[in-house]
């Protein structure tokens, strides 16, 4: 990260993509851990808007993690953290 000052990791707005339920649901539904923390990201700014390094203290993050976490359900919507595993390959000998 070098030299990036604390302010560049800022936002004072989360779009109103879902309700607090829909997220809700989203964390105990969606599965895989990474996915489960994203989702926990946005409820912790939803229920309690505060700087993201305290949201990052929170939940064991990154600073720039939550940051990221954060511009990309922006940006993105809920879509951002649907994630489809690729499928499996098997190897033919």
């Amino acid at each position: 990260m070098g030299n990036r000052g604390r302010e560049e990791f800022q936002t004072d707005a989360l779009e109103d993509h879902l309700s607090l339920d829909e997220i809700r649901t989203k964390m105990q539904t969606r599965p895989g851990f990474l996915t489960l923390q994203k989702w926990l990201v946005i409820y912790n700014f939803m229920v309690h808007p505060r700087p993201l390094s305290q949201i990052a203290m929170h939940t064991g993050l990154s600073e720039a993690t939550v940051y990221r976490i954060v511009s990309q359900y922006n940006r993105l919507g809920p879509e951002a953290f649907d994630t489809n595993p690729p499928e499996p390959f098997h190897v033919v000998s």
